[in-house]
């Protein structure tokens, strides 16, 4: 068993801790590869990816979104390992790893996969998302206007801060914080949620996961992909969500509880 070992190298602890996990599961008989920050993750050869049973996430929930996003293109899973505030997608504590590794050994584990979302901008993919993509406002004192259609239909104008378009995992992060429902593990959805709307006619949408989703802009914005920045946006730009074909996948040992995740990490 191979193991890619992924961490923040910008954070003193958490690349530490991803050294002391490199050489437990060197004395274990598993070989890794520790990577040093996330230029890295993108320069792995096929063969190394092939390779690894799994990457390791040492981290928050966005250093586990980055390894997510790069795994997903070889079909790995992640095993999170929380260093973050609040660690929703990891499976483990830092010092849960040793009887992590026991487990992975005698199978005693399985594969939790997780819808993504895709994003074209004048028909230009612009990357799979995990969580969301998010239209945002330029400007503190200005306002995103956005023309929303779904499936052909109209929607209307977005007058708002502006819109969250996110996956059933994404419901638990940005999404919840802006008013949009908690979907249920078991319903695959795709999620449009305005971020303070200036209207009452705009409400948060759950659409079918065979929906495509276009968003005409009205005024200069920005587009972020699971909270990194991904490009400027100009009157006049066209954008077209829909399901990934690709999908991130995460190592489980047991059950999870959504809801009962939301109570104790997000209280």
């Amino acid at each position: 068993m191979n193991l890619i070992l992924f961490a923040n190298k910008n954070k003193p602890d958490t690349f530490e801790r991803m050294l002391e996990i490199k050489k437990t599961a060197e004395s274990s008989g598993v070989g890794s590869i520790a990577l040093n920050g996330e230029e890295q993750l993108w320069e792995l050869s096929p063969d190394q990816w092939n390779d690894a049973f799994c990457i390791v996430a040492v981290g928050g929930d966005g250093t586990v979104l980055r390894a997510a996003t790069a795994a997903s293109r070889f079909k790995k899973p992640v095993l999170g390992v929380n260093m973050g505030r609040i660690g929703f997608f990891s499976e483990i504590g830092a010092d849960e790893f040793f009887s992590a590794l026991n487990k992975l050994k005698s199978g005693e584990y399985f594969i939790e996969r997780t819808s993504m979302l895709n994003c074209e901008l004048n028909g230009k993919l612009m990357g799979a998302c995990l969580n969301d993509f998010v239209i945002h406002r330029q400007e503190l004192s200005s306002i995103t206007h956005l023309d929303l259609e779904i499936d052909g239909d109209g929607v209307g104008d977005v007058m708002a801060d502006g819109l969250i378009v996110g996956t059933p995992a994404g419901s638990t992060a940005y999404t919840m914080s802006a008013g949009g429902p908690v979907v249920a593990p078991k319903l695959d959805c795709i999620l449009a949620t305005p971020i303070c709307p200036h209207s009452l006619t705009v409400r948060p949408i759950v659409a079918s996961s065979s929906s495509e989703i276009v968003v005409r802009v009205k005024s200069a914005c920005r587009l972020s992909m699971d909270g990194q920045d991904l490009k400027i946006l100009a009157p006049n730009d066209v954008l077209y969500f829909r399901r990934s074909d690709t999908s991130a996948s995460f190592v489980r040992f047991n059950n999870r509880n959504v809801f009962k995740l939301i109570r104790e990490k997000l209280k």
